[in-house]
């Protein structure tokens, strides 16, 4: 009977994780993989997937504000300009063109975006991407 209930465990916590599409895309898992630690090549990689990871983040946002309440509107517009900001400043993004990004900057967009995108699709109870 334990066994069987491991079972159950396992494959629900499995079909759980299967829910939700947190985390970086699979694109750029086999990106990472190909480039073998060339400084560009890990460049361009990032880039890439901070563009996918944006793109999530301004449709998360519009699902966000679409289905919050009027009061909450005003807190979701004010929560989602901070986060810009802070990522502004804390990655020292003064170029706005991710190209003219260093690995540096562009590691640390994609970290933050990443980050935001997963929090906000959790909120949302997954409900965007599906």
């Amino acid at each position: 009977m334990k066994l069987f209930i491991q079972g159950i465990v396992l494959c629900c916590t499995g079909l759980s994780m299967q829910s939700f599409a947190l985390g970086y895309s699979k694109d750029f898992e086999v990106c990472m993989r190909s480039v073998s630690n060339q400084t560009e090549g890990i460049k361009k990689c990032q880039i890439k997937e901070l563009k996918i990871q944006n793109k999530r983040v301004k449709k998360l946002y519009k699902y966000t504000l679409k289905n919050a309440n009027p009061i909450e509107k005003p807190l979701v517009e004010q929560m989602q300009s901070k986060w810009y900001q802070q990522r502004e400043r804390a990655c020292n993004l003064t170029d706005k063109k991710p190209r003219n990004y260093t690995v540096n900057h562009s590691s640390c967009a994609l970290q933050m975006t990443l980050s935001h995108a997963d929090m906000l699709e959790v909120r949302s109870g997954n409900k965007v991407l599906k």
